[in-house]
Order: structure tokens, then C-alpha cells, then sequence
């Protein structure tokens, strides 16, 4: 074996170190928009802190300083107008010379900065998405045309920001374009660019691929630009339904577009529903776009109850009030943290203090209230106190999820780990559909396997709906897999599957893949034990899961068997695996540096593990064997 110099084997862990913190590490971003926090400040308005003291005055950057170094904030968000001039909305105010200033700012901090590029004068959402006045365009104008003008504006606005130091790290084509962009001029108002995911591809194709060669020319504005490397994220809010946010992007890429990083999702309980739905839709898209990171560019949520009335009404299980705030943000910040490629999280408009209004009662910030803020608001400007405190400190805590060693709850990727969806029929309740899981009773068990509500002879199991089945004497019972579920393509990493049970026979095994563990017998009604078992996959591939009858058939006279509320938990951590050189208990960097001592002829091949990829020897291809398996490749 050639051996390597000292020199030479530092560069290749320097390269190699270098090429995998780059490419598999995607780094997570919290923040919030502050898209009007310099108009607040121009007007007079100042936030107070936990302790009353002037943000404005107290930090060296003001409320910039005080979201990095107290509310613990990595990147903040801010919209870019055409010429905001051109509306009547105070809101509206953040032109070209207003972003570079205020993105100069978050750059200074050290900050990552996402510019959401809105390519009109006004507000754009599902709503509205009105061509700039300047551009003198409407309705009719040539896709080809309009593309030109969107991707020269691109590289301009960036060019211009990147020359103030101001270059963004991410840019966001367009803002809630889940109906497509640049419909009409605003004094035309037409919508019949738009397009609809609750209908057809094919109906839509037109306005679909016309919204396509938009976004191309954005991405190719992007790539044009001194600015060119960054991550570009495509902005979609039908976060209330899985199906529509699946067709938005699998639309887009039928028509031919792919050049973005990250899709964007918006998420605001009274228009989008619960977290339930949220994570329908998470899940939709972590299984359907694997290339894709996921952010959450804009969430928020009421203060107090004086609003208009919401679509969803959360508000019994998070009061619109500051602590509701709190609460709603460290649930959301758990759910998310159950998938790995969930990247970002972005509060909107958390700087909201009221209308900014002066001495004469005009309004310079607002002209009405979106209540989600985090600060007491006033109409006029004034000093505003600190009044959901605890969720803005929540924000934070997204970067911890997810973290390397923590076992993560990601019984959410699976379904009906309760049973609770199952379908039974009105007579003998035998299932007749039960989502998520593959029920092999074989006609070896009396009336069949049914839910049935848990009552008070099985007390320690989880209230609602358990599965049941009961073999009795005369009936032969299979050996193998009673119930399981199966997920593809699942991450490296170590499986931990959890489950309440009750049985009679020590025969019943809760098992993941090849691993098992026997589930306590016993015959005292009402008791239940929760039984886990562990497995690891050292590559991608298919965890399944389930109980099992390992016991001897010939034996068997009845048995009871009541399962409930399984629970998976994942850490990237992987236990007794191939890839493991230092035997350790885990695959990381410190097995790279082994094997590459072993190459360097510093140390010997202690065992096997050394040869990652088990062709008989020990080189470069081990290294990005063990790189692989740290990477979930």
C-alpha cells in the first residue's frame, strides 16, 4: 500500500471535511420578516426589551442586534418592491435604496438574508400579482417579453445589492405565487393568467407553462448575477392541502422548470388549518421532492382576539393571546423538527407595533392591524413593551431540532400508529380497512382481528381505539408477522420502535426488520406493557415494523393479544454497523481520520469495519464509504 505524507493526509481530511460540511450539511436558518422595522424607526416608534430598556438605543444595531444576540435569530427576510410609490399602501414602502440599506444591516450582523423579490409596486399573494407600472406591460404581453424584463430586473437588483454589501443568501422568485405571477397591470386586474391546482394540469397547461418561462427567466436573472450561487426558493401558501401543494410544484416541473433550492411554504393556522394538516402536507412533499429543502418563509399568529373571523378557529388549542403565541410556535417547532429536510422557519412581521401614526393621526407604517406581532401595539407611535416575550424566545429552539445524537419522534411519517383510522364492519366488527398497516391474521383467529374501544379491563392502555385479536382453542395460529407496517427509502441511521401491548403468550415479538423483542406476557386483565425494540440501517433503505408470533404453534390453546399507540423514534447516530472503524457506538468524522491512518501506515487495521466497503482493502473508496453513511446516502 502506498503511504501517505503527513502533509498529503491533512489535505485530504482538510478536502474532505471541507466537501462534506459544503455539500451534505444544510444549515438551518430561524428568523423572522423585518420588513418594517426601519419605516417603525424613521417614525418614532421603540420596542422595549424584557426589561424595559430602548431596543432601539441599548443595541448597537437596535432591534437587528436584539434578535441575533437575544432572541438568538441566524437570518432575517425582507421584500423588495418595484416602486412602492406607485400604491397607496404605507406598508408598502420597500424599494431598491430601502432594502439595500436594511439587508446591509443584517449582512453587518452576520446574519443570513433572504430576499423576497415580490416583482410588482404593491402587495403580491393568491390574491393579487400585479405587474409592476414602470414595466408598461399587461395581460397581453408576450411571455417572451415579460421573461426578458423579469430576468434583467433579477441580475440588476442583485448586482446592485451585492455592490452595497447587501448580497443576499437566499432569493425567493416571487412572493405566495401559488396562482402564478405578473397576472395583469393592476389597473387591468385580470386573473385569467391564473391558474387553479384544484383543477388539471391540462386545463391549465397555458397559464402553467406561461408561469413556468417567468420563473426560468428569474432563476436565469439569478444565475447571471455576481450573486449567482445562492439558493433560490419557490414560494407556495396552499399549505391546507397536500394535493394542491403536490401540484403546484409537480406542475411547474412538468412545465420545465427545476432551478430552485427550496420550497417555500407559508403557514398561518386560520388559513391553513391545523398542525395536522400542516404535517400532511410536510410529508406529501419530504416523500415526493427529495432534492428539496423546505422553509417555512412565513407563519404567524394572533395576539389577542379582537380579529376578523378566522377560517380555522385554533383558538382552543392555542388562545389568540401572547401565551397562545408561545404555545403555538413550540408545537410547530416539534413538528417540524421531525423532518430532516425542514431547513428554515421565518416569523412574519414579529417588529408589528401598531400604525406608526404621527401627532396629526396619520398613519406612517400601518393601516391596519395583522395582530401577530410581538410587541404591545398603539396607533400612534410610542414606546412599545415587550408582550409576547416567550415566543419570540420559542423561534430559537428550531435550530436545536433535529440536532446530530438527539432521537427524534417521527412517528408522524407513518400512519395510523393508533389505529384510530381503522374501519370496522357494523356486524362482528372485523376490520375492513385499516390505513397504514398490513394485517396477516391468516382465518387463524376467531372472529378476526377488530378495533375495539379500550375500557376499563385494559386501564393501562393508551384511551381510544387498540387492535384486538383473539385466537381460541381449535384454531391454528401462523408463525410470522401478525401486523406491520413497511416505509421505503428511510434515512441512515437507528430505528427505535415503541408500542403498548397486551398479551397472554409470551410467543407475541415486537419487531423492526431483523431485530425483535418478546413483549411481556401476562394473564392479568387490564395490564399493558410498553415494549421497544432498536434496529439500524447503515445505508438508505426500508424499515418495517410490527408484531410477530415467534412462539411454538403446537403449544397454543388461546391467546390475547391488544396493541396500541406505537411510537418511531430516529437518530442519526448508527450503532454496531459497518462504518463504525473506532468502534465507537457511531459513524463520524473520527472514522475518517482512521481509515485514512490506516492508508497513512500510522496505524493498523483493527477490524474489519475498516474496509467500509468490503472489497478487501483499505482506500479512498472506504473514506466515502463512511462519508456516505454520515450523509444518509
Amino acid at each position: 500500500m502506498e503511504k501517505l505524507t503527513d502533509a498529503m493526509r491533512k489535505l485530504l481530511i482538510f478536502v474532505l471535511l471541507t466537501s462534506f460540511y459544503s455539500v451534505v450539511c444544510a444549515q438551518k436558518v430561524v428568523g423572522g420578516d423585518l420588513s418594517l422595522a426601519p419605516a417603525y424607526e424613521a417614525a418614532g416608534d421603540m420596542w422595549l426589551d424584557a426589561d424595559g430598556k430602548v431596543i432601539n438605543s441599548s443595541y448597537n444595531d437596535g432591534i437587528i442586534t436584539y434578535v441575533k444576540d437575544v432572541a438568538g435569530w441566524n437570518a432575517v427576510r425582507v421584500r423588495l418592491l418595484v416602486d412602492p410609490s406607485a400604491d397607496s399602501y404605507v406598508a408598502t414602502c420597500q424599494d431598491l435604496d430601502y432594502v439595500k440599506k436594511l439587508g446591509k444591516r443584517v449582512k453587518d450582523a452576520g446574519m443570513s438574508f433572504l430576499l423576497d423579490i415580490f416583482y410588482s409596486d404593491t402587495w403580491t399573494d393568491v390574491s393579487a400579482q400585479w405587474i409592476p407600472k414602470s414595466w408598461g406591460y399587461d395581460r397581453n404581453t408576450p411571455t417572451a417579453t415579460l421573461a426578458t424584463k423579469v430576468k434583467s430586473y433579477t441580475t440588476e437588483m442583485l448586482n446592485a445589492l451585492s455592490a452595497y454589501g447587501a448580497a443576499p443568501d437566499y432569493v425567493q422568485i416571487g412572493n405566495e405565487v401559488s396562482y402564478g405571477m405578473l397576472w395583469d397591470s393592476a389597473s387591468g386586474g385580470g386573473k385569467n393568467q391564473a391558474f387553479y391546482m384544484s383543477g388539471t394540469y391540462d386545463r391549465y397547461r397555458n397559464q402553467i407553462e406561461r408561469f413556468a418561462a417567468l420563473l426560468t427567466a428569474a432563476s436565469e436573472g439569478v444565475r447571471a448575477s455576481v450573486c449567482k450561487d445562492v439558493k433560490i426558493v419557490l414560494h407556495c401558501e396552499r399549505t391546507v392541502s397536500a394535493d394542491h401543494t403536490i401540484n403546484f410544484y409537480d406542475w411547474v416541473g412538468q412545465a420545465g422548470f427545476d432551478d430552485y433550492d427550496i420550497i417555500g411554504l407559508s403557514y398561518y393556522p386560520q388559513w391553513h388549518g391545523t398542525l395536522a394538516m400542516l404535517n400532511a402536507t410536510l410529508k406529501e412533499l419530504q416523500d415526493t421532492f427529495e432534492e428539496k429543502e423546505i422553509q417555512i418563509v412565513e407563519t404567524g399568529y394572533f395576539n389577542n382576539s379582537n380579529v376578523a373571523a378566522p377560517t380555522y378557529d385554533t383558538s382552543a388549542t392555542w388562545p389568540f393571546s401572547p401565551s397562545g403565541q408561545a404555545a403555538f410556535l413550540k408545537d410547530l417547532i416539534e413538528m417540524l423538527g421531525q423532518y430532516e429536510r425542514v431547513t428554515g422557519l421565518y416569523y412574519w412581521q414579529p417588529e408589528e407595533c401598531g400604525n406608526a401614526a404621527d401627532a396629526d393621526s396619520n398613519n406612517r407604517v400601518m393601516d391596519q392591524w395583522d395582530s401577530r406581532g410581538f410587541w404591545e401595539m398603539t396607533w400612534k407611535s410610542g414606546r412599545h413593551a415587550l408582550n409576547s416575550g416567550a415566543a419570540l424566545m420559542t423561534l430559537k429552539k428550531f435550530l436545536a431540532t433535529g440536532d446530530a445524537d438527539e432521537e427524534k419522534d417521527i412517528s408522524s411519517q407513518f400512519d395510523n400508529l393508533d389505529f384510530e383510522a381503522c374501519e370496522y364492519s357494523d356486524e362482528g366488527g372485523y376490520v375492513i380497512n385499516c390505513p397504514g398497516w398490513d394485517i396477516n391474521f391468516d382465518n387463524s383467529w376467531s372472529s378476526g382481528p377488530w378495533p375495539v374501544k379500550v375500557n376499563e379491563w385494559h386501564s393501562n392502555m393508551v384511551d381510544g381505539i387498540a387492535l384486538q385479536g383473539w385466537n381460541e382453542s381449535g384454531h391454528t395460529l401462523a408463525e410470522g408477522v401478525i401486523l406491520s407496517q413497511s416505509k421505503e427509502e428511510m434515512p441512515a441511521g437507528t430505528y427505535t420502535i415503541a408500542a403498548i401491548v397486551h398479551t397472554d403468550n409470551a410467543g407475541i415479538a415486537l419487531f423492526a426488520n431483523e431485530t425483535s423483542a418478546a413483549v411481556t406476557s401476562t394473564s392479568e386483565w387490564g395490564k399493558a406493557y410498553e415494549v421497544r425494540v432498536t434496529t439500524s440501517l447503515s445505508s438508505p433503505g426500508t424499515l418495517t415494523f410490527g408484531l410477530r408470533f415467534e412462539g411454538d404453534v403446537d403449544v397454543i390453546d388461546e391467546m390475547n393479544l391488544y396493541a396500541d399507540n406505537f411510537k418511531v423514534y430516529y437518530s442519526d447516530q448508527i450503532v454496531g454497523i459497518l462504518g463504525d472503524v473506532n468502534e465507537d457506538g457511531a459513524v463520524n468524522i473520527n472514522d475518517v481520520v482512521a481509515i485514512i491512518n490506516v492508508m497513512a501506515g500510522t496505524a493498523s487495521w483493527p477490524n474489519a469495519n475498516v474496509n467500509s466497503d468490503t472489497d478487501g482493502k483499505v482506500d479512498i473508496n472506504d473514506v466515502v464509504a463512511v462519508i456516505n453513511i454520515m450523509a444518509g446516502s
